[in-house]
């Protein structure tokens, strides 16, 4: 009989102690997320201040202000097709670098 009584109070008290555990996460978790919604307003906010910044007229008066002119005139560059491969760039030597070694048909193409 004293075995029945054992295993009903250790049944209530495994439920009142699970309980208690969901009742503490549902309070991390509101927690957690009232600092999730705060994360978001200062991310938005700094979104908008980015976005004030990079304004195309606050970029101009930023640069006017810091002495920069603009360009009188516009110049369109022409169309590059895709397909073609471009030829491997001249680079100068590094300070303290050799120079590329020349191949005699580059050498003699300049004479």
């Amino acid at each position: 009989m004293w075995l029945s009584g054992a295993l009903v109070v250790g049944s209530l008290l495994t439920v009142v102690v699970g309980d208690a555990l969901v009742s503490e996460g549902q309070v991390r978790l509101a927690t957690t997320q009232g600092q999730l919604a705060a994360a978001v307003v200062t991310q938005k906010a700094y979104q908008v201040e980015v976005a004030e910044k990079a304004a195309p007229p606050v970029v101009v008066a930023e640069a006017k202000r810091q002495g920069l002119v603009a360009t009188p005139y516009v110049v369109d560059l022409p169309p590059v097709p895709l397909d073609v491969p471009l030829p491997v760039p001249q680079t100068a030597p590094l300070p303290g670098q050799d120079p590329p070694a020349t191949t005699s048909s580059a050498a003699g193409a300049g004479q």
